[in-house]
């Protein structure tokens, strides 16, 4: 009996004897990994400081692989990837370091969304390769928290004229007109852009292949913009300032057989031009004061 229970006892004691040297080789073999990935850690920076990003960058991977759950070592590596990216160089390979250090970043979003100098990485990441859209998409994940937020509703704006999306850009602008307080801004920016898209002379045309019809219609667009800038501020000097510029341009695409409309159109560009004058000298004697 006393045999057959020191046989038991000894069993328990090789069991007991077997976890804990299994719980050491798991232990050293983490251990061993840290110490690998530190090695390439240090051969990386060295790398790095060189500016020979094709050679930090997988030493960096190499390292991430070793430690798969290390923010700081995920952040690095996603700034790697920014440093070896080349604008403009339409390469394959070249353009995946975006996708490649956009996925960390979100990575690292995930788990700590207020990190705010990782999202403004992320931002410029995709502005530095035009990629608007997915530019766009990181703006709008920030509005979520403040939706009247007007600089992140303006970012948003520009961003999609800068897409070729001129509607969804004015949507925008009227969106940015809805924060308090009442604000001349937005309406004067899309009469502005109205402007912009529809004047048309030998030495500058933003597009001179646009129809008549909708040349028309972002000039009617443009002008009830800054009727709205003015409601809200009558002595906008900008404003009217287009107004007379746009009314200039209604009259030159009005139906040649109305030639009374265009002299109407070309009456009312002078009324605000000499408005216009009037406000901006308003305005300078009254900083010189």
């Amino acid at each position: 009996m006393e045999q057959y229970e020191l046989r038991i006892n000894i069993g328990k004691g090789l069991r007991r004897a077997g976890i804990l040297a299994l719980g050491v080789l798991l232990l050293s073999g983490i251990g061993c990994n840290q110490l690998k990935a530190r090695t390439r850690i240090r051969d990386a920076a060295s790398a790095y400081q060189r500016e020979d990003y094709p050679k930090a960058c997988p030493l960096y991977e190499q390292a991430l692989k070793l430690m798969p759950g290390d923010l700081e070592l995920k952040r690095t590596l996603a700034f790697c990837y920014m440093a070896w990216y080349k604008p403009l160089d339409e390469n394959a390979d070249n353009k995946a370091l975006i996708d490649k250090g956009a996925k960390l970043f979100r990575e690292i979003l995930s788990a700590t969304p207020n990190d705010e100098k990782v999202r403004e990485a992320l931002l410029s990441l995709y502005l530095n390769a035009n990629r608007y859209v997915d530019a766009i998409s990181v703006l709008k994940d920030q509005l979520q928290k403040n939706p009247r937020d007007e600089e992140l509703i303006k970012q948003i704006a520009s961003l999609y004229l800068r897409a070729g999306e001129p509607e969804t850009a004015f949507s925008w602008y009227e969106k940015w007109s809805q924060a308090p307080p009442a604000n001349p801004e937005p309406w004067y920016t899309i009469g502005s852009l109205c402007w912009s898209k529809t004047y048309c002379e030998a030495n500058r045309c933003e597009d001179p292949n646009l129809s008549l019809e909708k040349r028309q219609v972002l000039i009617k667009r443009g002008l009830d913009a800054l009727q709205n800038a003015l409601k809200v501020r009558s002595n906008h000097c900008e404003t009217l300032a287009y107004m007379n510029l746009l009314y200039r341009e209604k009259s030159k695409w009005t139906d040649y057989g109305d030639k009374k409309a265009r002299d109407d159109d070309a009456r009312l560009a002078d009324d605000f031009r000499a408005r216009a004058v009037q406000c901006i000298e308003a305005r300078k004697k009254a900083s010189e004061k």
